[in-house]
């Protein structure tokens, strides 16, 4: 299992506060949620919660995922989106 901290993170800039109610954990369907690529806490939940369905634990990994999903043009994309593009353009 994956369980990366917000100090494995690769970027700096990221915001490390959340709202209460902006808990992907809480929410019963992360995969429909947009993830905020600017909250340290979502990128965390959900690298950790991908590189655990793949069963991968490098903290290369971690920081290669990071690094796909910050550099990628696309934002306001949900958890469904970025599984599905880390799926069809991302290889360990």
């Amino acid at each position: 299992m994956a369980n990366f901290t917000a100090q494995s993170l690769k970027f700096p800039g990221y915001k490390h506060t959340a709202l209460p109610d902006d808990d992907p954990r809480t929410t019963g369907k992360p995969d429909s949620t947009l993830l905020n690529k600017g909250e340290s806490y979502e990128m965390v939940y959900f690298i950790n919660r991908y590189m655990t369905k793949k069963r991968w634990t490098l903290r290369d990994t971690f920081q290669r995922i990071e690094t796909f999903i910050k550099t990628d043009a696309n934002v306001h994309k949900s958890h469904a989106f970025w599984t599905s593009e880390l799926d069809r353009r991302f290889s360990a």
